[in-house]
C-alpha cells in the first residue's frame, strides 16, 4: 500500500448493473490511484438493518473483493449506522425491542437506540461480527456513535428511564427526576454533582460498547482494523469522551484508525474553513494517541462537484497532511449507488495530487512534534467550566481553540498542549475556561514560567477563580456597548499611526478591566464609545509577561485585523519573550490567512506554509528559521519531489524564502533532514546571554 492511502467510500447495489459498476470502479481506482474501497451498507436510509437486509450488500462486496485485490486495492466496509444519525422517518422494525434515546426534555426518538439498551448492544455486536466475516481491511464505526446530534431530539440524549436509574444509583439515591437532573447538570456556577455523574456515565458507556463491538469483530477476523469517525471535539467533550480509552477499546492486532472530519461538507471560503479546521481537525488529532493512524474525511454533500470545486478539495486534502495523516477518505461519489460520474473527472486531480501527498506523508509529521505558541486545551473541560444555567447540554461546550485559529490566520506558529497537568514552556495561549482544570499552584507556576496570552474569557476566569493578581487584574466585568478600539501607546502598527479598529457587526461584549496599581501595565489600546468617551483599557501587556485581549467569544473571526496582527507579532518578538531565555516563535511576514506550522523531530525539521486565501503569495519572510539555511528542500503540488530552497537573510532574526510562490488554497512544505535538527532554543539562549 502506498505511503499516503486514498480510501474511496463507495455504494454498490447488489444486482443492479453490477458488472458495469465493477468495471467502472476498477478503472477509476487505477486512474485515480485509489488504494482502498470502503463499501457502504445501504446508505439510503436511517434504520437498524436486519441481517437479512444486509446479506445482499455483503454478497456484492464479497464479489468485488477479489476483483479489487487483483489490481492491488483493499476492501473495507463502512456501515452507515450504529445508534442512528437521526430518526426522521425512521422506525424500529418488527422484533427490534430497543430502548430508544430520550432528550433532556423527555422527547423520545422513534428509532435512535439508547447505548445502555442490552438488546441493541447484542444486535450491534452481531451485525459487526457479520461484517467481519468478509475479513475487511478496515471496518468503520460512523460518527453517530455519540450522544449528541440525533434529530429530531433536542441536542441528543440519553435521559431515558434506564439512564435516570443509573444516574440515581451513582448519586446514591432511590430515584432522580429528569427535569431535576438536567437542571442540576446545567446549574449555574460551580459544577453540581449531577454534571460529573452525567459525564462519567457517558464517558464509560461508549467505551464499554466499543469494547463489545471490537471483541465481536476480532473473534471473527483478528486482523481487521477498526476505524472510528469523529465529530467536533467540543461536542464530544459534553459527553465526556475519553479519547485514549475509547481507542484502546477498539484496538486489536492493529491500532484503531480515526477519521476526523474536515469541517466543510460544502464549499465555503478558505478562510472560514481554516478557522474551523484548527478548532476541529487539529484539535482531534492532538487529543489522540500519537500512534493512531489518521485518515481525515473529505466529504462533499451532495457528493459531486456541485458541492465543491476540485480546487477546494485539493486544499482540504493538503490541510489533512498537517495532522500527520496516513491517507484520506474520499466521499466524493454518489451515495445513491450510481457509481462513477465520468464527467466529474475526479481521477485527474487525485492522480495529480498523489505524489505530493506521498512526499509529505513520508516526512512522518506528528502534531506532538509541533513548535510554536502552546495553546492549552483539556478534554475534561466540560467537567469544570462554570455554566450559565441554560437548558441545553450544549452550554457545556468548551471554548478553548480561539488562539489556534487566530494565531494561524496571523502567520504565527502554534501547537496544542493537551497534558492533563500544565506542562508548558515558552509562550502559552489561554482561552475559554481551560484554567479551571488546574490547581492554584499549577497556575502560579505556569504564569511564573511562561509568557501568557489571554482572551477575555480566560482573563475573566482567572479573576473569577480569585487569581486575578497573576495578570494584574483587580476587577473584571462583562459589558455590552457600541465601541471601537484606538491604539494608545504612541507607536505605529501595520504602517498606521494612531490606528483604530472597529469590531464591525461582531464584538459587542467586552471585558472591562481595572488593574492593580502595583502591576506594570502597558496599555497598547483603549476601548471608546462611538462618541469617543473612554470605556476601558483594550489590549495590554502586564508585568512584561501577560498579553490580554479583552473580548468575548462571539464572532471571534472578526477580531482579525492588520493592526492586531502587528501587535501580536510585536509582543511575541519582544515585549513578552525578551525577559527570559525563550525559543523564538516562528512567524511569517504579512500575508493574511497564510499559516505557518513548524515540526521538529530529532533529525529533521519541517515547515508547512498554508495559504487559505484566494491571493497568491510569494517571497515570505520567516522568523525562527535559524542562521543555517543549507539543506532545505521545497515541496508543493507543482514540485512534488522537491527542489532546493533558496533563502536570503533579512535583518537579524528573519530569513526570506525566495521563489516561494504559494497559489491560492494550497500548501508549500519545507523539509530539512540528514543532520541533527537545529536547536533554536539553545541558540536563542546563547544569543540572549551574549547580548547581556
Amino acid at each position: 500500500m502506498s505511503e499516503f492511502v486514498y480510501m474511496l467510500r463507495y455504494t454498490m447495489r447488489s444486482g443492479e448493473l453490477e458488472s458495469e459498476r465493477f468495471e467502472d470502479l476498477m478503472a477509476f481506482c487505477r486512474n485515480a490511484g485509489i488504494d482502498d474501497v470502503m463499501f457502504f451498507i445501504h446508505p439510503m436510509h436511517f434504520n437498524h438493518l436486519t441481517l437479512e437486509e444486509t446479506r445482499p450488500w455483503l454478497k456484492a462486496i464479497e464479489r468485488a473483493k477479489p476483483l479489487l485485490a487483483s489490481i492491488g486495492v483493499t476492501t473495507s466496509i463502512n456501515p452507515l449506522n450504529t445508534l442512528l444519525h437521526e430518526a426522521i422517518g425512521g422506525v424500529l422494525k418488527q422484533g427490534q425491542r430497543f430502548q430508544v434515546m430520550v432528550d433532556p426534555h423527555g422527547n423520545r426518538s422513534p428509532a435512535v437506540a439508547c447505548p445502555l439498551c442490552p438488546e441493541w448492544r447484542r444486535y450491534i455486536a452481531s451485525m459487526y461480527a457479520a461484517y467481519a466475516e468478509l475479513e475487511p481491511h478496515c471496518l468503520w464505526i460512523e460518527d453517530d456513535f455519540r450522544f449528541h446530534n440525533h434529530r429530531p431530539l433536542l441536542w441528543g440524549g440519553c435521559f431515558c428511564d434506564a439512564h435516570l436509574s443509573e444516574f440515581a444509583s451513582r448519586a446514591g439515591v432511590g430515584r432522580i427526576d429528569r427535569d431535576d437532573f438536567v437542571q442540576g447538570m446545567l446549574a449555574k456556577g460551580t459544577p453540581h454533582l449531577y454534571r460529573r455523574i452525567w459525564l462519567d456515565a457517558c464517558r464509560e458507556q461508549l467505551v464499554d460498547v466499543a469494547a463489545e463491538i471490537a471483541d465481536a469483530v476480532h473473534r471473527v477476523s483478528p486482523r481487521t482494523r477498526l476505524g472510528l469517525m469523529t465529530s467536533d471535539p467540543a461536542a464530544h467533550a459534553i459527553e465526556g469522551r475519553d479519547w485514549h480509552r475509547l481507542l484502546a477499546a477498539l484496538d486489536g492486532v492493529h491500532a484503531a484508525a480515526v477519521r476526523p472530519t474536515l469541517p466543510a461538507y460544502r464549499e465555503t471560503t478558505g478562510m472560514h474553513y481554516a478557522w474551523s479546521f484548527h478548532a476541529v481537525s487539529r484539535l482531534t488529532a492532538s487529543f489522540l494517541p500519537s500512534t493512531t493512524p489518521l485518515y481525515p474525511e473529505l466529504e462533499n454533500v451532495p457528493y459531486t462537484s456541485y458541492a465543491k470545486s476540485h480546487a477546494f478539495q485539493r486544499f482540504q486534502l493538503e490541510t489533512g497532511l498537517l495532522l500527520g495523516s496516513k491517507g484520506i477518505t474520499l466521499n466524493i461519489l454518489d451515495m445513491a449507488g450510481n457509481g462513477v460520474y465520468p464527467e466529474e473527472r475526479h481521477e485527474r486531480w487525485l492522480r495529480e495530487q498523489k505524489d505530493f501527498a506521498e512526499s509529505v506523508a513520508a516526512m512522518h509529521l506528528r502534531v506532538q512534534d509541533q513548535r510554536g505558541v502552546g495553546v492549552l486545551v483539556n478534554e475534561r473541560s466540560s467537567y469544570t467550566l462554570a455554566a450559565a444555567g441554560g437548558k441545553s447540554p450544549g452550554d457545556l461546550s468548551p471554548r478553548e481553540t480561539f488562539w489556534a485559529s487566530c494565531l494561524s490566520a496571523c502567520g504565527i506558529a502554534n501547537r496544542y498542549v493537551v497534558d492533563n497537568r500544565v506542562d508548558c514552556s515558552g509562550a502559552v495561549a489561554l482561552s475559554g475556561q481551560v484554567l479551571r482544570n488546574y490547581s492554584e499552584s499549577e497556575l502560579r507556576e505556569l504564569f511564573a514560567r511562561c509568557a501568557v496570552l489571554l482572551d477575555g474569557e480566560a482573563a475573566f476566569t482567572l479573576y473569577d477563580m480569585g487569581l486575578g493578581s497573576l495578570c494584574g487584574i483587580n476587577r473584571a466585568e462583562w459589558f455590552t456597548a457600541q465601541f471601537y478600539e484606538r491604539m494608545a501607546d504612541g507607536r505605529s502598527y501595520a504602517g498606521i499611526a494612531n490606528g483604530r479598529i472597529r469590531p464591525f457587526y461582531s464584538q459587542e461584549a467586552y471585558l472591562r478591566l481595572e488593574y492593580d496599581e502595583a502591576a506594570t501595565v502597558s496599555v497598547l489600546s483603549r476601548l471608546h464609545r462611538v462618541d469617543d468617551s473612554l470605556l476601558s483599557p483594550g489590549m495590554t501587556v502586564v508585568n512584561e509577561r501577560v498579553f490580554i485581549l479583552p473580548y468575548g467569544w462571539e464572532n471571534q473571526q472578526a477580531l482579525l485585523h492588520p493592526i492586531r496582527r502587528a501587535v501580536l507579532h510585536d509582543v511575541l518578538l519582544g515585549a513578552l519573550c525578551k525577559p527570559d531565555c525563550m525559543p523564538p516563535v516562528m512567524m511569517a511576514s504579512y500575508a493574511p490567512h497564510v499559516a505557518v506550522f513548524e515540526f521538529a523531530g530529532e533529525r529533521e525539521r519541517t515547515i508547512c506554509l498554508v495559504n487559505a486565501s484566494l491571493d497568491e503569495v510569494s517571497e515570505l519572510e520567516l522568523t525562527g528559521v535559524g542562521p543555517d539555511t543549507s539543506g532545505w528542500m521545497t515541496y508543493s503540488r507543482n514540485t512534488p519531489f522537491g527542489r532546493t530552497a533558496v533563502w536570503r537573510e533579512k535583518g537579524e532574526t528573519s530569513m526570506q524564502l525566495l521563489d516561494s510562490f504559494i497559489p491560492p488554497l494550497s500548501m508549500v512544505v519545507l523539509y530539512k533532514s540528514g543532520e541533527e535538527a537545529e536547536h533554536t532554543e539553545a541558540r536563542s539562549c546563547t544569543k540572549a546571554k551574549s547580548a547581556e
